[in-house]
């Protein structure tokens, strides 16, 4: 499973935002070799006047998973990110990504109010 919350200045919507979300995911399932319904991504877009100023759009995606990923695994994770944002928007390198990966034990996580441990 891969938890996804993306932080953003940018101003998609309707069926654009719906498009992009569901990019992302495939870009996250597939960079960490995880089949497509284990993942769950949210976007939060802020106005640009509530952050510091920037020179262009950012997305800073916080990608939550089980420990113990290969780092090949994490590399595919960024870089498929960076592509697919370059690609969705056709504009290479405008838009920059931040991807901060947070593995956590079953120990760490709850799914529906139990414990992933126990499972």
């Amino acid at each position: 499973m891969a938890t996804v919350i993306g932080i953003s200045n940018t101003t998609l919507a309707g069926e654009q935002l719906e498009s992009f979300i569901d990019s992302i995911g495939t870009a996250v399932t597939t960079g960490l070799k995880l089949p497509p319904e284990l993942r769950s991504v949210s976007l939060f877009q802020l106005p640009k006047e509530t952050s510091t100023k920037k020179s262009g759009e950012e997305i800073t995606f916080f990608v939550y998973t089980a420990p113990n990923k290969p780092v090949e695994a994490k590399r595919d994770l960024v870089k498929n990110i960076q592509v697919t944002v370059d690609e969705f928007f056709q504009a290479p390198g405008q838009v920059k990504t931040i991807v901060i990966i947070k593995e956590h034990s079953d120990e760490n996580v709850g799914v529906a109010g139990v414990l992933r441990l126990d499972h």
